[in-house]
């Protein structure tokens, strides 16, 4: 199954709730960008140039909620620059996750160790023998990744690769 089959039946069931409702036009995905800074400078990437002015503007974590309240689609794509240096994007995803929400983050990854350290760290006291046992012991014996481990604790890991006209990943 291309997607996890929780998230095909959810998005299902929201479209086919809209029909019998008369709905003409909804939202099934909210590309929310908390921030439009990033950690890279890619070559033929347009967002340094194009939101030179907007670099540095960051959402606040009560707008990026209500946004995605007012929207009301049952999936949220957070993305922008790089979401992860979003300095509330714990709390942004606990937030919309507490309003029910299918979660996918856009990032490069590269602050993914980091990130995954820190909610391992928070999920210690929760689930010590989880993170102890299973995913200190993998990681560290190079078997599995943070992706990996992510995927393992609930997440759904997918990738995007965009390639210039030479082949090379940008």
């Amino acid at each position: 199954m291309r997607f996890p089959l929780a998230l095909t039946t959810k998005i299902a069931a929201y479209i086919i709730g809209q029909k019998l409702r008369g709905t003409k036009k909804f939202a099934t995905v909210l590309q929310l960008e908390p921030l439009h800074t990033c950690n890279l400078t890619c070559t033929g990437c347009g967002r340094i140039r194009e939101y030179s002015t907007s670099l540095k503007d960051i959402m606040s974590l009560e707008d990026c909620l209500g946004a995605a309240e007012e929207c009301n689609a049952p999936m949220i794509s957070i993305c922008g620059g790089e979401p992860l240096i979003y300095p509330r994007i714990e709390a942004l995803v606990q937030g919309l996750l507490e309003q029910k929400r299918i979660i996918y983050i856009c990032t490069n990854a590269m602050f993914m160790r980091k990130k995954m350290r820190e909610w391992m760290a928070s999920q210690l006291s929760i689930q010590p023998k989880f993170v102890e046992e299973k995913s200190g012991e993998l990681i560290a014996a190079g078997l599995i990744t943070e992706k990996d481990a992510a995927g393992r604790a609930g997440g759904c890991i997918g990738t995007s690769t965009s390639m210039d006209s030479s082949g090379f990943t940008i």
